[in-house]
Parts: C-alpha cells; structure tokens; sequence
C-alpha cells in the first residue's frame, strides 16, 4: 500500500515531513502515528491506514506536494 501526503483542508497544496515517528523497515499497526506534517497553519501527526511493515520513501524536512509518495506500508 503507498501511502501519499493526505489533503488536509480546502486550500492546502503542499506540506513539510516534519518528523518520522516510526524507524524504517519497523512493525506498524493502523491507527499508529507514522509521522507528523507541517502546513503554514498546523502540524498533524498522520496515522497508518494499515496494518505492516513501513519503508520510507520521502526524507525529513523536504516539502511534498499533496498527492506525492512518502512511504509504503507492506502488508503480511
């Protein structure tokens, strides 16, 4: 499953990966925070949809537009 920055809001485009909060390649269960994100207005901490294993694939700090790929969730 790829997991894509989410539209939070009518007028958003884009967003900071603030922070991973689960390590790469780590067991993750849905409704877990993987990591959070950063518009002008708020940080969210966005949770997994899906129970499995995380792979990263966007970095720390960088700006994502809305839609992009930031990681994949392999599900057993």
């Amino acid at each position: 499953m790829l997991l894509r920055l989410p539209k939070i809001g009518m007028e958003m485009t884009e967003a900071v990966l603030a922070g991973w909060l689960v390590d790469d390649g780590a067991t993750v269960v849905k409704g877990q925070a993987l990591y959070e994100m950063e518009t002008d207005k708020v940080t969210n901490e966005i949770e997994s949809p899906a129970a499995g294993r995380l792979r990263r694939i966007a970095q720390e700090g960088m700006t994502y537009q809305v839609g992009d790929p930031l990681a994949e969730i392999d599900e057993d």
